[in-house]
């Protein structure tokens, strides 16, 4: 019996923790979920470039390598990003809710990019 109760206060505190997230808050119809999540990718991909800047400025400090390792791994992570986001699209045929499933994609695997950079770069080792 404690599983489960452990188990279930662990799925709301993680569905809680989830539903805090912006682009949870896009809702309604289609239309008004596009352009919410729109405005959220635009926010997101500014941080990223932002913190990227930032992470380059960092890899600086070691050697050009890094700085050179660090612009091959933006642009096959880009790569990864555009792939990954396309083929969750694809699950939706030409469905209305595809653009939406792609827009919400990139927000998640943008965060984590930005994660793993301010992790990467910008903490003191």
């Amino acid at each position: 019996m404690t599983d489960v109760k452990t188990f279930c206060i662990v799925g709301i505190l993680a569905i809680s923790v989830t539903a805090q997230d912006e682009e949870s808050k896009c809702c309604c119809t289609t239309y008004d979920m596009s352009v919410c999540l729109s405005k959220i990718r635009e926010k997101v991909d500014l941080k990223l470039a932002d913190v990227y800047q930032k992470s380059l400025k960092a890899a600086e400090q070691y050697s050009p390598q890094d700085v050179n390792n660090l612009r091959d791994s933006e642009q096959k992570w880009t790569a990864y990003r555009d792939a990954s986001c396309n083929a969750e699209r694809g699950l939706w045929g030409k469905g209305s809710g595809a653009p939406n499933t792609w827009s919400a994609c990139m927000i998640r695997v943008t965060k984590q990019r930005i994660a793993d950079l301010k992790k990467a770069y910008l903490f003191k080792h």
